[in-house]
């Protein structure tokens, strides 16, 4: 919801600049925000979770509020003191999807 939220906003009440740096940036938090929750919604959905999978929700919830957060800042303030948050952001993202293929390939290779 945020993100659709905030993707309104930049549009009409930000006023950023289609085609500049800022746009290209602001969208980009947007589609990362959104294409993350939706799989934060399925992952919370499932029955049975592990470990891998509790962590992966965690790191993807995490990644989604340092990265799409931090570009935002960025868009909207300039580099700032915070803007080391982007790339923390974008490492748990990546841990996150690790995580979700641990779980995926230990389901794999798992003997019954």
């Amino acid at each position: 919801m945020t993100a659709v939220i905030l993707a309104a906003m930049g549009s009409h009440v930000f006023h950023i600049e289609r085609g500049s740096v800022n746009y290209l940036l602001f969208n980009n938090a947007v589609t990362y925000q959104l294409l993350h929750a939706i799989l934060l919604l399925w992952l919370s959905s499932l029955k049975q979770t592990n470990f891998w999978i509790k962590s992966a929700i965690v790191s993807m919830l995490l990644g989604i509020l340092l990265f799409s957060g931090g570009l935002y800042l960025l868009v909207l303030h300039g580099k700032t003191d915070l803007s080391w948050i982007t790339p923390v952001g974008g490492s748990f993202l990546v841990l996150g999807w690790l995580n979700l293929s641990i779980s995926g390939f230990s389901k794999l290779f798992k003997k019954d």
